[in-house]
């Protein structure tokens, strides 16, 4: 049986990170958006004679690995907060649920 206080937890925790999970979301997808860009100039800066090298070392680059490092790292920030936020949303439907058959009296 879920009680009240578990409720009340997964209520609040929903409320209070409605922003931080929305700002985990923006800085995740505005990382994504930027990698073309962090390549592109790696790319550009690098010192060699054929495409292919040039991608080999943009794709090496500390900035671009640099890039990387801080997406995966908003992405796990983000989908964290984001399965945190699924979990205390089935709890508020498994309560609802059984204070619904409970009134009906089936529990």
């Amino acid at each position: 049986m879920i009680s009240d206080d578990r409720l009340t937890k997964a209520l609040t925790y929903l409320a209070e990170t409605d922003d931080p999970c929305a700002m985990a979301k923006s800085l995740m997808d505005g990382l994504e958006n930027q990698k073309k860009s962090v390549l592109s100039i790696a790319f550009l800066q690098a010192d060699a004679k054929t495409v292919a090298e040039r991608e080999a070392i943009a794709y090496a680059s500390e900035t671009y690995i640099a890039h990387i490092g801080k997406l995966e790292a908003a992405t796990y920030d983000y989908e964290t907060m984001r399965n945190k936020r699924l979990t205390e949303e089935l709890i508020i439907e498994c309560w609802r649920s059984m204070n619904a058959n409970k009134r009906r009296g089936n529990l």
